[in-house]
Formats: structure tokens, C-alpha cells, sequence
């Protein structure tokens, strides 16, 4: 008994060990290296720097003398920011826009074919305006801003907010979970009503016999694979009632988002605050609108208990070297622009992701996925350009521009958007996929990399880092690419489960020594 009892110590302390490592080499990544800071000092705040924040924050503090303003100092420049939220194309967008009269033309992506039901990917000048806090300093807007964390409330004003929609009678849940929380809650309901409109859908009407009002783990490619997704999480933490899916929910938003530092909306749309989960993946919704729309419920709600003009504090995320004038509203009426340099891969067997030019292989590029080249080398290495790109997950690195010197037809891995390839060869194969990193190799059987089972973040190895994926999946907080999931999938059963984690979890752990 004591030799099973010390055996399971010793793999506990072993797990929570690698673990440890993988966090540590998460926040060691050159992605992270940002420096972030919160001040009460708007006067304080470099117009020269940060340009038409410091007049318009006064001109509130004039209006609402209750109201207190922070800034946060996020030390990102907004170039940065905005190519980092403007992936995805064609896989999963990073940002999507309901497709409605008011919202077309220069408010749809140009370049990315992805479609859900009406919801398109946002292009990169409605991110742009959304994303600009000096467009939403206003009475109107403002309320997205606002921090979230809160203690009491009046059960009253959460009637009134909930009357008449799928949450009414369930007012005492949501007020004691948010008291217990910590959490504003009349942000609860504004996000529960964002999620499920006043009469609620198919995750909170109980049919399946399990709710889940909030969406949490609703991913996928379609309304009802969204919603499947969304079930069986709710079947997997028992949400067998409503009331039991409200304060789960809450809890899942304190624990994951308000107490991780993303205690705004804006911070939970868009996740340029570092305190704990890097930068820009750990997002609450792909909605464009939805910090906007949540912060309309939550002013509303104000004003009809006449508590507007109340204590409220705000958080406004400052950014470097942004426009000296606030991003324009996109037309409706025209369509977007390509700006910025976006490429597709033009190889039949996609490509190489490397850590440097012709260095270490850390991942893989599909054939035809779309992605962002951050710089165009201008010499060659080891025979072809290595240029930097960015794939819709935000992983970086280096890939093959062209074929090597030493093949005999030429072509060009990428092609800018709207160029067919035709004029570049019809060489289908693609020595870099087989290149083992010397020059001198000339292997080029054109076959597709093989993809390593359990290695999900494709870097050769098995790690802490690819359970670590596997178990964030399956609980809905992140999304996995088609090559993560394939290697994901360790059992074949064409699911991703606990299965595949406890598998990748023994093999680290040397239980077993192959899949």
C-alpha cells in the first residue's frame, strides 16, 4: 500500500514538475516580452505618444464627475496588434462580423472565403476601427471598458434586466454567484443576452437535457457542430439544469478571465493584456461587436435604475506609435482593400515552418492556407529566401519563398492574393518539405510531412506542452488547426477525448512507450 501510495506521489510531483516547464517556456517565448502597466494618472498621459486619449477621457470625467479612468500602459505597438488579430483567413478567423445591411462592404474581409452561417471574417479595417479605444470614449460606448470586478448589487436592477427574457426567475443565482465572485452582475446578464438573444437558443433551452448559456466550448465550423461542441461540455461538468449552467458559468469567467487579468470586455475580446495568458489567443468570442454590444446592455441597464452618473471605473488600453487621428468607420458601400502583405502558400504538400532561415523545423504551413509575411528576405540562405511569416495561430517563423537553386523548374511558394501561380512552373513537388536543412540534399519525392502523433504543437517532440493543448481543447479554450488535431487524435478514433490526454500524459511519464 505504501510503495502504490509513494508511486502515485512521485508521478504527481513529476506531472505538476513538466507542467511547470511548459509554463515556464510559454512565458520565456519573445512573444510575451512586454512590459504593461495600469495608471490613475490621465493627466500624465504623453500626447505626443498616445494622441487624442487625454482630451477625450477628460471631457468624461467633466461630464460624470463619479467616474474613475485608468490607462493601460500595454506597451504593443498597434501594427503588431492589428496584424495579430487579423488571422485566421479561411480557417478560423481571429475576428468575424454578422454579415447584415449595416455591416458589408469595407466590413468583410477581402481575401478570406470563410463563412458561418451570415458571420464572416472581420476585415482589417473594421478590426482597426473596433479596436481604436478613442472611437468608443464616449457616453455611448464607454461601458466596455468598465472594470468588472465588483462587490454587491441590487437584486432589483437584475430583475429588471432579466424580465421578460430566458433568464427570468433565476435572478438569486446570478446575484449570489457574482457576490461570491467578485463579479459585476449586470455583466453576467449583458453577456448571457449576447450569447442567447432574450428567448435563448439551442444551449440554453434545456432539450439535450444539459445547458450552457454561456457558449463555453462552442467551437467548430458550423452552427450545429458549435453547438454539439458546446452540449458535451456542459454534459461533461453535469449542467443539467439551468441553475447549475449559470453558476458554473460564472465561476468559468472568474477563474479563466476576470481573475486572469481580462476584467473588461474589451480585454475579453481582445487579449492584449499580459499579466497571465500572453497575448491575443485567449479571446472570449470571435463576434468583432461583442465587447461593444455587451458594454450597450450593461449602459442601458444603468440607466433604467438611473445609476449612470454612479461610481464606475474604466480601463483603457494605450498602444504605441497609432494613428495621430482615430481609425475611420469602414463604408459599407465599397468593398475592402488588401493591405499589408498577405501571401498564400502555393505548395501542393505545404510547407516547412522554421526557427530561423534554414534552421530547426518547429512547425508546418498548409497548402493554400493564408498567411501574413512580416519581412521578405532579401538574400538568399542555403540556396533559395527565407521569408517571416505569421499563421493564424500567431506562431512565427521561417519558410522557402521560392525553390532552391539547385532544381531544375521553378516555382514560388508564395504567391501574393490574386496571383494564380500559373506563370511560376508546374513543378508540383517541394524539396523544402523533404529538406533535411542541407543545401546539398536534393531529395524531392514531394511527398506530405507525416505528422507525429502526440506532438500537437509540432515541434519533433512530446512534451507537457502538446497535453497541455490536448486538455485545453477539449475544455473549449483553445482551438487546434487540422494538423494539431490530427496529431491530437493519438487513439485514431477520429475524436479528440481524455483519452488521447491520458495517453500523451503516460508517454511522458514513461507508462508506455509508444501509441
Amino acid at each position: 500500500m505504501k510503495k502504490v501510495k509513494l508511486k502515485n506521489f512521485i508521478s504527481i510531483v513529476l506531472i505538476l514538475t513538466l507542467l511547470a516547464y511548459s509554463l515556464i517556456s510559454l512565458f520565456n517565448n519573445e512573444t510575451y516580452a512586454v512590459s504593461q502597466s495600469i495608471s490613475s494618472d490621465i493627466n500624465g498621459i504623453n500626447e505626443s505618444l498616445y494622441p487624442g486619449f487625454k482630451e477625450k477621457i477628460k471631457t468624461l470625467q467633466a461630464q460624470y464627475p463619479n467616474w474613475t479612468f485608468k490607462v493601460l500602459y500595454t506597451d504593443l505597438n498597434w501594427s503588431d496588434v492589428i496584424a495579430n488579430e487579423y488571422t485566421g483567413h479561411d480557417v478560423s478567423p481571429r475576428n468575424m462580423i454578422q454579415a447584415t445591411n449595416n455591416y458589408q462592404g469595407q466590413w468583410i474581409c477581402p481575401i478570406c472565403s470563410y463563412k458561418n452561417g451570415s458571420w464572416r471574417c472581420a476585415s482589417q479595417a473594421a478590426i482597426e476601427y473596433m479596436m481604436d479605444p478613442r472611437n468608443s470614449l464616449n457616453s455611448s460606448d464607454i461601458f466596455q471598458f468598465e472594470e468588472l470586478t465588483i462587490n454587491g448589487c441590487d437584486i432589483n436592477a437584475i430583475n429588471s434586466m432579466i424580465n421578460g427574457t430566458f433568464l427570468a426567475g433565476h435572478a438569486n443565482e446570478i446575484a449570489n454567484s457574482a457576490n461570491a465572485t467578485k463579479i459585476n452582475p449586470y455583466y453576467i446578464v449583458a453577456r448571457l443576452i449576447q450569447e442567447q438573444g432574450r428567448n435563448g437558443s439551442a444551449t440554453s433551452s434545456g432539450a439535450s437535457g444539459y445547458y450552457n448559456p454561456f457558449n463555453i466550448g462552442a467551437t467548430g465550423n458550423s452552427d450545429a457542430e458549435e453547438i454539439e461542441n458546446a452540449i458535451n461540455y456542459a454534459k461533461n461538468q453535469g449542467w443539467n439544469t439551468l441553475e447549475k449552467a449559470i453558476i458554473g458559468g460564472i465561476n468559468f469567467i472568474a477563474k479563466d478571465y476576470i481573475n486572469q487579468g481580462q476584467n473588461t470586455l474589451y480585454l475579453q475580446k481582445f487579449d492584449v493584456e499580459n499579466q497571465y495568458n500572453g497575448l491575443y489567443w485567449h479571446q472570449y468570442m470571435q463576434n468583432l461587436m461583442a465587447a461593444q454590444s455587451e458594454g450597450t446592455t450593461l449602459r442601458n441597464t444603468y440607466s433604467s435604475t438611473n445609476s449612470i452618473s454612479s461610481s464606475h471605473t474604466f480601463i483603457i488600453p494605450l498602444y504605441k506609435n497609432m494613428p495621430s487621428t482615430a481609425c475611420s468607420r469602414p463604408n459599407g458601400s465599397s468593398d475592402a482593400t488588401v493591405s499589408g502583405d498577405i501571401v498564400k502558400v502555393n505548395s501542393t504538400t505545404g510547407l516547412n515552418l522554421r526557427s530561423t532561415p534554414n534552421g530547426s523545423v518547429i512547425g508546418s504551413v498548409a497548402s493554400g492556407e493564408i498567411v501574413t509575411r512580416i519581412e521578405k528576405a532579401t538574400s538568399k540562405v542555403a540556396g533559395t529566401y527565407w521569408d517571416k511569416i505569421r499563421k493564424s495561430t500567431g506562431q512565427e517563423g521561417y519558410v522557402a519563398r521560392e525553390t532552391y537553386d539547385y532544381e531544375s523548374q521553378y516555382k514560388l511558394y508564395l504567391l501574393p492574393l490574386g496571383d494564380d501561380g500559373n506563370s511560376n512552373g508546374n513543378n508540383t513537388n517541394n524539396s523544402e518539405n523533404n529538406n533535411n536543412g542541407n543545401s546539398g540534399n536534393t531529395g524531392n519525392t514531394g511527398e506530405t510531412p507525416t505528422v507525429k502523433k502526440g506532438d500537437v504543437n509540432g515541434d519533433g517532440k512530446i512534451t507537457a506542452s502538446d497535453y497541455v493543448l490536448i486538455k485545453n481543447h477539449i475544455m473549449g479554450t483553445t482551438t487546434l488547426n487540422e494538423t494539431a488535431k490530427s496529431a491530437a487524435d493519438v487513439n485514431k478514433d477520429g475524436n479528440i477525448s481524455a483519452s488521447d490526454y491520458v495517453l500523451v500524459k503516460n508517454y511522458i511519464m514513461g507508462v508506455i512507450t509508444s501509441f
